[in-house]
C-alpha cells in the first residue's frame, strides 16, 4: 500500500497484497466503504501466495476522523485469509503517524508456501509506522503467537504514482530470513503494477527457501462508499 493522507478502502487493498503503509483520512465525518478487485497474484511482503493461480479479495471498511477498522478477505493457495484491523492514526504538518491492531484468520493449512506454517492458527500483529515528507518507516510486531519476537520492517517512498518500498524479516528462528525490493505503479487509482525481487541470503528453495525470481503483479481493486 502507499502512503497516503487520504485512505480509502482501495489503499487498504492495495497494502495488504504489496505489504507497504499507510496513513489513515483526517475526514471529520464518518465513512462506510467497500473494495472487490483481482490481481494475478497475492503478493505479499515479496512472496506470491497464491503461485498456481490469480488472487480475488474484498473490504469492508469504517473510517471517522483519525480513526478506521475494517476486515479484509482473500482467497489463497490452500484456502482463504481474513483479516481484521482497527487503527488511529494522522498527520501534522509533514509528519504522519499510525498506530494499529491486525488479526489474521487462517482456517486453512497453506503449507503449499515454502515459507508458511500456519495451519490453523490465527496470527497478530501490532503496527507502528512514521513517515516524513515522502518517506515511511514501519514496524510490523507479532503478538498472540507462537512467534511473538517475529518482526518484519519497512521502508519506502513515494514519488507521484511510484513507491519503491524496502522490507525485511528479523524473525524469533533464524534461517528463513529474507528481505525485498518492491518497486509499485499506480496507473490509475484502481488499477496497480509492481515488481518484487527477493534476497533470500543463499537459502535455496530446497532448503526450505523462497525463489528469488522477480515477480510481477498486476491489480484492479474498486472501492464504493456505502
Amino acid at each position: 500500500m502507499k502512503k497516503t493522507t487520504n485512505l480509502t478502502a482501495a489503499a487498504v487493498a492495495a497494502a495488504l497484497v504489496t505489504g507497504g503503509s499507510f496513513a489513515v483520512p483526517l475526514a471529520a465525518q464518518a465513512e462506510l466503504s467497500t473494495t472487490i478487485g483481482v490481481a494475478n497474484m497475492y503478493l505479499w511482503r515479496g512472496q506470491n501466495l497464491t503461485p498456481s493461480g490469480a488472487q480475488a479479495h474484498g473490504s469492508l471498511d469504517y473510517t471517522k476522523g483519525g480513526f478506521y477498522a475494517g476486515v479484509w478477505a482473500t482467497t489463497e493457495t490452500d484456502g482463504h485469509e481474513t483479516d481484521l484491523y482497527l487503527g488511529y492514526g494522522g498527520e501534522i504538518g509533514g509528519f504522519s503517524y499510525d498506530v494499529s491492531y491486525w488479526k489474521y484468520l487462517y482456517p486453512e493449512d497453506c503449507t503449499a508456501v515454502p515459507s508458511c506454517d500456519l495451519g490453523d492458527n490465527d496470527l497478530s500483529e501490532v503496527v507502528l509506522s512514521a513517515g516524513f515528507g515522502p518517506v515511511t518507516a514501519a514496524a510490523y510486531i507479532a503478538v498472540e503467537s507462537e512467534a511473538d519476537d517475529d518482526k518484519y520492517y519497512t521502508v519506502d517512498a513515494s514519488f507521484g504514482k511510484f513507491n519503491i518500498l524496502y522490507g525485511w524479516w528479523d524473525l524469533e528462528n533464524p534461517g528463513n530470513e529474507y528481505s525485498h525490493f518492491t518497486l509499485s505503479y499506480s496507473a490509475t487509482d484502481e488499477i496497480t503494477m509492481a515488481v518484487s525481487m527477493l534476497d533470500n541470503d543463499g537459502v535455496t528453495p530446497e532448503t526450505g527457501g523462497l525463489t528469488e525470481n522477480p515477480l510481477f503483479y498486476v491489480g484492479y481493486t474498486k472501492s464504493f462508499d456505502l
